[in-house]
């Protein structure tokens, strides 16, 4: 079977002076506090389902697993019941001896918006990002972690990782599917830290090395499971501390199929 790569356009940081750059509103860089600037850049996409072998957290800093869940996007309590249920998938499949789900995150793509970013800090957040980015900063990540365990959990010198769960709330997404980056191929100095009014980020500058993968036609029934922090991780090139990922417009299919609608929870795990 031939290998489909499809070519994918990306948002990645970029200088406020460089050519097709625009501003990312609401999203400041640190420390200078100048409004982040994104640059449209074209990079291979690859489809996990074509690829030889499976990406796992340790390696890559992701994964993708079939994890049915009934009832998703259904009556009252669904989210609850389905953040309890994946944390619990999630400490068996990585052999956590912890693992508390801290927030889920249901985005419903707005098919005029065409993969823009969105003024409006309430809308954009109900939206697909469109941009290269990771969700917290170390720093953040530890206190996010720490207020999540709660005050009575002794995390001294123990490992504790931020890892994210997605999946679509309908299927197969054919419009505007998530990519992750492996996080082998990221460079620390590439990563523009950022600050908004959730708190600390990262947004990536473009690299050649860079490998991005999604899985094209994901179903409700499959997820991707990436790292977002891991205090076991030094943040350095080569070491998989962090998946940069973003969504994107697949430009042969964005009419096509029903617009994306997902969900993301984030988990607090200890080793």
């Amino acid at each position: 079977m031939a290998v489909n790569i499809l070519s994918a356009r990306l948002n990645f940081s970029s200088e406020r002076s460089a050519p097709g750059a625009f501003e990312f509103p609401l999203v400041y860089r640190v420390p200078s506090g100048e409004p982040l600037h994104l640059r449209p850049g074209t990079v291979p996409m690859h489809d996990l389902r074509q690829e030889g072998h499976r990406p796992s957290l340790d390696t890559e800093g992701y994964t993708w697993q079939s994890l049915p869940f009934d009832g998703l996007d259904g009556a009252p309590g669904w989210e609850e019941r389905y953040a309890r249920e994946c944390s619990e998938w999630l400490k068996d499949f990585i052999g956590a001896q912890t693992c508390v789900p801290m927030n889920t995150q249901i985005r419903r793509r707005d098919s005029g918006s065409d993969g823009q970013p969105v003024n409006d800090v309430e809308v954009r957040s109900k939206q697909p990002v469109p941009a290269v980015h990771v969700d917290v900063s170390r720093e953040r990540a530890v206190q996010r972690l720490l207020g999540a365990l709660g005050p009575d959990f002794d995390v001294e010198g123990r490992r504790i990782a931020l890892i994210n769960i997605w999946r679509p709330l309908r299927g197969p997404v054919m419009d505007a599917p998530l990519a992750v980056c492996d996080a082998r191929t990221v460079d620390v100095a590439d990563m523009d830290a950022t600050t908004d009014r959730f708190g600390g980020g990262y947004f990536l500058k473009q690299t050649p090395k860079m490998k991005w993968s999604y899985i094209r036609d994901q179903t409700a029934d499959e997820i991707i499971v990436f790292r977002q922090f891991d205090s076991g991780i030094e943040h350095t090139p080569g070491a998989a501390a962090c998946v940069p990922h973003t969504a994107f417009i697949d430009e042969e299919r964005k009419n096509q199929g029903l617009p994306r609608e997902s969900i993301e929870l984030r988990c607090a795990v200890v080793y």
